[in-house]
């Protein structure tokens, strides 16, 4: 089931999610497809999530990759998930 709307908490942890897949960082057009974000949509939440530490951008190759503090942040989200669902 696909949901229509989502909190931006919510959207943030699928961009965080998906930097984790790739060790090396991730590139825009991975984040795009796999939060479901448009391009300017993502552009926006990109600009936050480095604003608050929580991924780090690295211009020379156009990757994201994930902070310890967005490791931190993305944990609390599932567990929290996981408290909700029980």
């Amino acid at each position: 089931m696909i949901r229509k709307y989502r909190n931006k908490e919510e959207i943030y942890a699928s961009i965080l999610r998906s930097t984790l897949s790739d060790g090396g960082g991730t590139r825009i057009t991975k984040l795009m497809y796999d939060s479901l974000l448009s391009y300017m949509q993502l552009r926006v939440h990109l600009k936050e999530l480095v604003d608050y530490g929580l991924i780090v951008n690295e211009p020379d190759i156009t990757r994201y990759r994930l902070t310890e503090k967005g490791l931190r942040f993305l944990k609390l989200m599932e567990s929290m998930d996981g408290l909700l669902k029980n």
